[in-house]
């Protein structure tokens, strides 16, 4: 009696273990997102929104298509969204789109709003951890924020700065931005460079440094201020420092619709193809940018790494690239050389 009790017990054991196995396998396979259709359709893991700042679309180009490699090696799905592209939609509707969809990670540059805040919380309420690039926002409940390290960026750019000084006299430098891309990362940078430049000129040199940031809340305000700005040869700085795509495009154009090429140095920032080609003519001195292949790789890295262990890196550095007439071929696709 006994002997058929067991015998029973571990048949019924059996069939729950197997049971269990196959609702755990489809279970899984619900989870999974279903791209495409036929022989061509692809299952992956996880599905990740990355939400882009739409005014820099070649920046996050570049970032997306890093970090959909990344993410495809491990096994999830990134998907683009940005407010461009949903006419009357903002970037906390995007954000929301995300949290509603139920999807497994979201990246975001952070815009340092209150209603972005509250969302990113209630995101990680509902168990979709959120990465930061480029800029970040310490009042949020973000897990990881991947972006530039304030100090070494402060460095390339005086390195720069150094070379342009004039030998003797004052040197007046404008460090250019719009309100979009000032942050607190660009904030300290700025000190950096203001407190290596005073350490590193020569006797007899002085450095008038000043910032000015353009509202850019409309579409041309960033390209009146700069031509205003041009039509005023008074108000022209000896060097341009351009700390954003928009403003170095901006820029590449009124020096030469004002017949300024050599008369003013500029620092532009990013590769588009704007700038690459303001740099083989001669047009601006060179440009600084961050590596957008490891914002793209950090940023999933973050992610798959809090899901599968449950805490990630608080902090991911990147590296910046300072790009001149010699090393211009190498930012550039098969196509573009």
């Amino acid at each position: 009696m006994k002997k058929s009790t067991l015998t029973i017990f571990c048949i019924l054991a059996g069939c729950i273990f197997f049971l269990s196995g196959i609702w755990i396998y489809f279970q899984k396979n619900l989870d999974r997102v279903e791209l495409g259709e036929g022989e061509r359709a692809t299952a992956y893991q996880r599905h990740y929104l990355m939400i882009a700042n739409d005014k820099d679309t070649g920046m996050w180009q570049s970032v997306y298509e890093s970090a959909s490699k990344e993410a495809e090696s491990k096994d999830a799905y990134v998907e683009l969204l940005s407010p461009e592209q949903m006419n009357g939609y903002s970037q906390a509707d995007c954000l929301k789109i995300g949290i509603a969809s139920k999807v497994d990670g979201i990246i975001l540059e952070a815009d340092g709003s209150k209603e972005e805040q509250h969302l990113i919380t209630e995101a990680l309420k509902d168990g979709i951890p959120v990465v930061t690039v480029m800029t970040d926002d310490t009042a949020t409940s973000r897990i990881s924020f991947v972006g530039l390290n304030s100090y070494q960026m402060g460095s390339a750019y005086t390195e720069q700065i150094q070379g342009m000084l004039k030998e003797k006299g004052s040197t007046s430098v404008m460090f250019l931005s719009t309100s979009s891309s000032k942050t607190q990362e660009t904030n300290l940078v700025y000190s950096q460079v203001k407190k290596e430049l005073e350490s590193r000129k020569k006797p007899g040199q002085t450095v008038d440094l000043t910032e000015y940031c353009v509202d850019s809340s409309a579409d041309f305000d960033t390209e009146e201020f700069v031509r205003d700005m041009f039509v005023s040869d008074e108000s022209l700085p000896d060097v341009i420092v351009c700390m954003d795509e928009i403003v170095t495009e901006c820029v590449c154009q009124a020096l030469v619709d004002y017949n300024q090429v050599g008369n003013v140095k500029v620092i532009g920032y990013y590769y588009s193809n704007v700038t690459l080609n303001a740099i083989d003519k001669g047009i601006i001195s060179s440009a600084i940018a961050l590596d957008m292949e490891e914002i793209g790789r950090y940023s999933v890295n973050a992610l798959d790494e809090y899901i599968s262990f449950g805490h990630s890196n608080n902090y991911y550095s990147v590296n910046q690239h300072v790009i001149t007439k010699e090393n211009t071929g190498e930012y550039r696709t098969e196509d573009e050389k």
